[in-house]
């Protein structure tokens, strides 16, 4: 399982540096477990190149079980989803003409029970794209609408990736409402933009890297099943947002070196966190090229035949879209001061652009990834 884990990582921060390199200034999020679920089921109905191609930008070349990866991480995860505001939504969805052979559904059924639907889309496109906003909508308690635009399904549409995640945080140490205020956020070494900044008193897990300039905090969300990791230079040093040496040496290896628990202090902390919330949408067909899935996305040479028995299959798009908000709303009032007043505290002020994920605190895996930039239209 250990493999998976990593493979998993390792497509969540290809993806998180192939998209930063289009902005490196704005707040974004991505749901890498919507995306490597989706993918995965594509990849389980590919042969040859494709395939090759597939299991390579998914790291499963040492992988040996992903569908039971799978299986587990998502009954985990829908029982957290069932306690909570987590909702997450990952789908393939293959236009009905194509007719998915019986061998392939029954492989699917156990691992991936909800991922595959097959859908009329070649003769009523409108129809199907509304279907699916729809169910969408419904899956996600309303909070996700219209995932797929106006004109997106076509009559040549006839395999569809796509991905919907949603969170409203919910600590397990509620952060005091009436401590939230106005402060500044610094956006560049020079440049402010005014936020609502959250307090809070607690023991939380706290990670120190002089040589990298990082800090690294672990908080819990309610039930302590997830936990949101921020990742933090200690201070700016370049002229943009702070966070280009971070991000330029973001790989998998050093993520999870990075945020080993093991590594983590149990410390009095005292924390500024600002309230934020991120919404993002993306077509991903031409990010996933970049990174080598090329034949999937080509009419002429994908090869789906693991999956349907008529040629021509091919993903015609690749649609993701994630959404958390970030605010007070916790379960327990957090007992510190109960604690002796003299224990040491620790100062975290995230009062600059950071990175984050948003992890399943059992197995690691990375339910969300961002960045916070500061306060604008789409935080």
């Amino acid at each position: 399982m250990e493999a998976f884990h990593q493979a998993n990582a390792a497509l969540a921060t290809d993806i998180f540096k192939n998209l930063n390199e289009k902005s490196k200034t704005e707040s974004f999020l991505i749901s890498p477990f919507s995306m490597s679920s989706s993918l995965a089921l594509a990849y389980k109905g590919a042969k040859e190149e494709t395939a090759k191609q597939i299991e390579k930008v998914l790291h499963y070349e040492n992988v040996k079980d992903y569908d039971f990866g799978f299986q587990t991480l998502t009954s985990d995860i829908n029982r957290i989803s069932a306690a909570s505001s987590l909702k997450m939504v990952k789908r393939l969805y293959v236009d009905s003409s194509f007719k998915c052979t019986k061998e392939f559904i029954n492989s699917v059924r156990k691992p991936y029970p909800s991922e595959l639907e097959e859908i009329d889309i070649k003769s009523r496109p409108e129809e199907a794209r509304n279907q699916i906003n729809t169910s969408v909508k419904d899956l996600t308690g309303g909070n996700v609408e219209n995932v797929l635009t106006e004109g997106l399904i076509k009559e040549n549409t006839n395999m569809l990736v796509l991905g919907a995640a949603y969170y409203k945080g919910n600590w397990l140490y509620k952060f005091n409402e009436c401590e939230t205020k106005e402060n500044e956020f610094h956006v560049t070494k020079t440049e402010t933009k005014p936020v609502q900044m959250m307090q809070l008193d607690a023991r939380l897990g706290i990670r120190t890297l002089n040589e990298q300039n990082l800090m690294i905090l672990d908080i819990p969300f309610t039930g302590k099943q997830m936990s949101m990791l921020i990742i933090m230079p200690k201070s700016i040093e370049d002229d943009s947002t702070g966070l280009e040496k971070v991000e330029k040496e973001l790989t998998y290896e050093n993520y999870i070196n990075w945020t080993n628990p093991s590594m983590m202090a149990n410390s009095k902390v005292k924390l500024s966190l600002p309230k934020f919330k991120i919404e993002s949408k993306y077509n991903l067909k031409d990010n996933l090229r970049s990174l080598g899935v090329n034949d999937a996305f080509n009419e002429e040479v994908a090869d789906f035949s693991g999956m349907s028995e008529k040629k021509g299959l091919f993903i015609s798009e690749a649609i993701y879209e994630a959404s958390i908000d970030i605010g007070e709303d916790g379960s327990e009032v957090p007992g510190v001061i109960r604690e002796r007043v003299l224990m040491p505290k620790t100062e975290c002020n995230v009062n600059h652009p950071f990175l984050f994920t948003i992890k399943h605190s059992k197995t690691q895996a990375i339910l969300f990834f961002g960045r916070y930039a500061g306060p604008s239209v789409s935080s």
